[in-house]
């Protein structure tokens, strides 16, 4: 599953993950997560298996949770 970066922030925040949280989560560096937030590097394949497998995530559950965030003001 290839999430993009902007993706990525919002089910972060929709879990209330600090990049701390999610770098923990998946093995990376917590620069890697905001890098990717702010669209200057791409999700791995691999990082996004991890988090995925983390959080359950599968295409469907994706698309319900950014409808979910489009409609509802998410704290940031």
């Amino acid at each position: 599953m290839e999430l993009t970066g902007d993706q990525f922030l919002k089910i972060r925040r929709i879990y209330r993950l600090s990049q701390k949280d999610v770098a923990d989560l998946t093995g990376v560096s917590e620069a890697f997560i905001c890098m990717v937030e702010n669209g200057k590097r791409k999700l791995t394949p691999k990082v996004s298996t991890r988090l995925a497998d983390k959080l359950d995530l599968n295409p469907a559950k994706v698309i319900s949770l950014l409808e979910f965030y489009a409609q509802t003001e998410v704290i940031k």
